[in-house]
This record gives C-alpha cells, sequence and structure tokens, in this order.
C-alpha cells in the first residue's frame, strides 16, 4: 500500500510494513550487536509494521539504556537541528569515518531530544542510500533507539538519547557517494511520517526525508543500470451484447478474452514472485471492470468499516494517477470479506485524513471466497475480487478512455497467513519502499476488442507483458509457434503455476527482506 513509512518498500522488511501509505524498504542491515528482543522489534516493523510486545529489560539492559540518556548536551561533530512535527529534535550525529567500503561496517551515532511529553508511538526511519532507483544502493536502518531498547515514546521533553547504530554496507553497494536520510513515522497510529517542522542544517525533500550527511563507498566507478521497466496491461472494451455482474467470481463470458498481466512479484524489483495474484481488465462506456484472482491457504479480514486501516491485514490495493500528473490519485481497496478503502490524494502522499474522507460515488465491487473467510484453522484456496470504478469519478481520465489512451496504474496485494509474516505482491513493482511511488506506476491501456492489433502489447516499457492466456471452458487460442493451447480462468493451488521464470526464481536462495513487502506502505 507505500520502508515502514520510513524505508512502507503501504510496504513489509525494508520491503516490509503494514505497507500502507505507507510506503513499505529494500534491504535490511540491523545493528550488528542488536539483541534478540531488538531483533524481534525490527523484524515485526520491516513486515507489515505491526505492533509488537514489549520485552521486559534484563538488568544489564537496562543499564545500557541509562548509559545512552545524556545529562549534558551533547556536542556532535555533525550539529543539524531538525525538528520533526512537535515531537523530536535531531540534535546532530557522528561519523565514526568518511569513507567506507562495501562489507564494511560503519558506524553512526544519532542525538535525539524529546519535544513533548508524553511522547507519540514513533520510530526513526533511516535510509542509507546512493544513486536513485538502484536497489543496490539502499539500505533501510529503521530501528528503535538503544539497538531497539528504547522506543521514542518512553523519552522525556528536553531528554536526549545517544543512539548507537552499527552496520555492515552491503557487498553489492556500488561505488561512489552514499547519503543518509532521517526521519520520524508514526508506526502504531496511521504510518504516515511526521512533517519536518524544521530542516536545521539538513536538506528537506518532499517525501519527508531530510538528508543529513554522506560517505563514500570505495568501489570503483558506479556500475551502470538499465532504467526499469514498467508492467504494462490491456484492458479492452465490451463488445455489443457482452456485461459483467459483479458477483466476484469471475465467471462472466465477457472475462474470457481478458488477458491477464503476468503473476505479480515483490515489490523490491528483483522479480522474485510475490503472494501468488493477477488481473484482468475490461471496460465499456462507463466503467473499468478490474478482476483479481489471489491464491491463498488462510483468507481472513476483521475489518467491518469503510476506511478502515485495511492494509494491515489482506488486501487488494488499486492505485490509478489516470494523466500520470502525480496529482488527484486515487488508492482504491478491498479485503476479503469486501471492505472498502478508497482515498483521493490531491499531491504525493497529500494529508491522509483528507483523502480518506473521500468516497468515491458508484464504486461497486464484490468478493468471492474459495474456502471459508475467517476459518483460520483450516485451509483455503484462494479469494477473487471484481471492481467496477466509474469512469467520471476518476480524475483526468477520458469518460470514456479513448482508444489507445493509457493510464498510470499500480496495484498491490498483501497476504498474512496464521503464524506467519504479512508479505506483498506488485503489478509494477516500486523498488524503493514506497508503494505511492507514482513514476513507477505500470501502465493499462484501453482497446476496442474489434482493434485489438492496432495496438500491440510489446512496448519497450514493459516490465511484465501479459502473456496470452485461455479462458475458462477451455477454449483454445493459436500460438505464435503454431500450436494451440488452453488455460482455465481460475488458476489456484494445483491447477496453474507462475512463469518458469518465476518458478526459477522461487527456487534460488532469499533473504526474509526480499520476501516481504515494501517497508513505509502508509
Amino acid at each position: 500500500m507505500a520502508p515502514c513509512n520510513g524505508g512502507r518498500l503501504r510496504g513489509v522488511g525494508p520491503l516490509g510494513q503494514s505497507l500502507r501509505n505507507h510506503a513499505r524498504p529494500l534491504e535490511d542491515a540491523m545493528p550488528t550487536r542488536a539483541p534478540v528482543a531488538a531483533l524481534a522489534v525490527l523484524a515485526l516493523a520491516f513486515t507489515g509494521c505491526q505492533e509488537y510486545a514489549e520485552p521486559t529489560l534484563t538488568p544489564a539492559q537496562q543499564k545500557k539504556v541509562q548509559a545512552h540518556l545524556l545529562t549534558a548536551a551533547p556536542q556532535p561533530q555533525h550539529p543539524v537541528g531538525a525538528v520533526f512535527g512537535d515531537q523530536v529534535k535531531l540534535v546532530g550525529y557522528d561519523l565514526d569515518k568518511a569513507q567506507v567500503k562495501p562489507g564494511d561496517t560503519l558506524t553512526v551515532t544519532w542525538y535525539l531530544e524529546g519535544l513533548a511529553e508524553p511522547m507519540g508511538d514513533n520510530m526513526p526511519f533511516v535510509h542509507f542510500q546512493g544513486r536513485p532507483n538502484d536497489r543496490a544502493a539502499w539500505q533501510n536502518l529503521d530501528h528503535h533507539p538503544v539497538e531497539g531498547l528504547h522506543p521514542l515514546r518512553k523519552l522525556k521533553k528536553g531528554q536526549v538519547v545517544k543512539d548507537v547504530q552499527s552496520f555492515k554496507v552491503k557487498d553489492e553497494f556500488p561505488g561512489g557517494e552514499a547519503n543518509f536520510y532521517w526521519g520520524v513515522w508514526k508506526y502504531r497510529g496511521d504510518q504516515s511520517r511526521l512533517p519536518i517542522t524544521q530542516a536545521g542544517s539538513g536538506a528537506a525533500e518532499k517525501d519527508g526525508r531530510l538528508k543529513v550527511g554522506k560517505v563514500e563507498v570505495l568501489g570503483g566507478e558506479p556500475r551502470s543500470r538499465k532504467a526499469p521497466r514498467l508492467a504494462l496491461a490491456m484492458a479492452e472494451k465490451l463488445n455489443a451484447g457482452e456485461s459483467i455482474t459483479l458477483d466476484g467470481k469471475l465467471d462472466d463470458a465477457a472475462w474470457k478474452d481478458a488477458r491477464p498481466t503476468e503473476w505479480w512479484t515483490t515489490p523490491d524489483g528483483s522479480g522474485r514472485p510475490g503472494p501468488q495474484t493477477r488481473a484482468r481488465f475490461r471496460y465499456d462506456d462507463q466503467f473499468l471492470y478490474v478482476g483479481v484472482e489471489a491464491t491463498d491457504s488462510d483468507v481472513w479480514s476483521t475489518f467491518t468499516a469503510r476506511d478502515s486501516n485495511t492494509w494491515e491485514q489482506e488486501v487488494v490495493e488499486l492505485f490509478i494517477d489516470a494523466d500520470g500528473d502525480q496529482k488527484d490519485y486515487l488508492e482504491l481497496q478491498v479485503t476479503p470479506a469486501n471492505v472498502v478503502f478508497d482515498a483521493k490524494f490531491e499531491t504525493y502522499r497529500s494529508d491522509l485524513a483528507k483523502a480518506r474522507a473521500w468516497d468515491m460515488a458508484g464504486f461497486e465491487t464484490k468478493v468471492f471466497v474459495d474456502g471459508t473467510l475467517n476459518q483460520r484453522d483450516d485451509t483455503d484456496k484462494g479469494w477473487f475480487v471484481e471492481m467496477k470504478v466509474p469512469f467520471a469519478q476518476v480524475p483526468g481520465a477520458g469518460n470514456p478512455p479513448k482508444h489507445g489512451e493509457t493510464w498510470r496504474v499500480n496495484m498491490f496485494r498483501f497476504d498474512l497467513p496464521k503464524g506467519g509474516r504479512q508479505e506483498a505482491a506488485a503489478f509494477s513493482p516500486p523498488v524503493k519502499p514506497d508503494f505511492h511511488t507514482l513514476d513507477k506506476f505500470g501502465r493499462v491501456r484501453f482497446v476496442d476488442a474489434a482493434s485489438r492489433k492496432a495496438v500491440p502489447l510489446s512496448n519497450p516499457d514493459v516490465l511484465q507483458r501479459p502473456v496470452i492466456q485461455l479462458p475458462p471452458g477451455r477454449l483454445k487460442r493459436p500460438l505464435p509457434n503454431g500450436g494451440e493451447a488452453t488455460e482455465p480462468l481460475r488458476m489456484m493451488p494445483g491447477s496453474a503455476a507462475p512463469s518458469a521464470a518465476q518458478s526459477a526464481a522461487a527456487s534460488a536462495p532469499t533473504t526474509p527482506a526480499s520476501a516481504a513487502a515494501p517497508g513505509s506502505h502508509r
């Protein structure tokens, strides 16, 4: 849906938050000496920004915390003086070295002052980043101060904590300049980032991050990297006499010719399979129809009220920035219980409360569960979502779209199995830890069914080129090699598998962070 809002790649590890407007990080870089309890806290923060039970500190841990609470004003090497909301001041920081090699340990010491009492449930987020949009040049360092032992909410007004953070620079981190970005997000609230009310000596960015310092990574020439390609899908216009009845089952004849996207991948851009999910699109003169199929062995959701924090459990999300101007974009979500979240953001990550107060008139959804909703002890097969989006409610859209018109769109899905951690899948991976990364939105192209060949899917900007899939009823479709193939619409476990490329990727070794959703979803 968005580190956690710090790191939310709405999203879940460095790619892991309850990932909601959130951004949700790419790679973790944990303190090398963090205690087990602190690591558990960080793991939860990175896998969906979910609440955790605070551990009872041992006498040794209590002593460590006291040693890091300063009684005299600090004199940091690099003063900053930045203020975040009315909650906390980043007084400054120390760096143990100005140059570092990949694989080396780097230590940065942050000096934080509490400005409010009581403090909110906030967490610092820290990004160590080289050049933009390079997954290898990104590390997410979100954490609670003092190796996770002293959350900001325990900091008293006027009290200063010395937060020492050591991490290993990734072996594959490319050479060149790398910057530290610092900020604060509400990890137990709406997961938004606190505003930078005073930048001090730092450089404030529009996404709530403050650039505070840099080091040089010694690794030769920065490696070249191709610009990420964006996903493209087709929305074909319904033929005369065709219609879609919303029941969540996706078994209407109108869906038979709808080309599905490929199975979605993790939001970090690695190409690894995410929770098995894909979508189809059709349209008529008034509505865009979106059908989503999601394999899921444990289908559940406890939300009942519209505009709940649906990203905290299981959900399908649809973002629409029709004209690609990065203004007035929409976020629509549907849970397995058919509870809707709909929001309209005036600009990138504009006020969440105002955005979610908007309701899309005429927006209809239905869900079908292949299994038993909220029966946590059995094994389900999955769930299906149908959405009916009125063109009249979509800013910047044609009403109806013209043949060949293209919208900027992205979709995500969160899966949270019993006893597991929240994972995410993306139609067009944002790569960075933010589901609101508007320039990484994919594309949906509107095509009159009678003119399908006039707008080919082959496109240099395609990350996931939809493959030719076969409609329900096992109708035959010719393949380029002259053969034929058949495929049912519903692809649940045992009936179909991801592509060979994705299966190969799934067999490759992964870290828990890679499988998680982006960290700052919200």
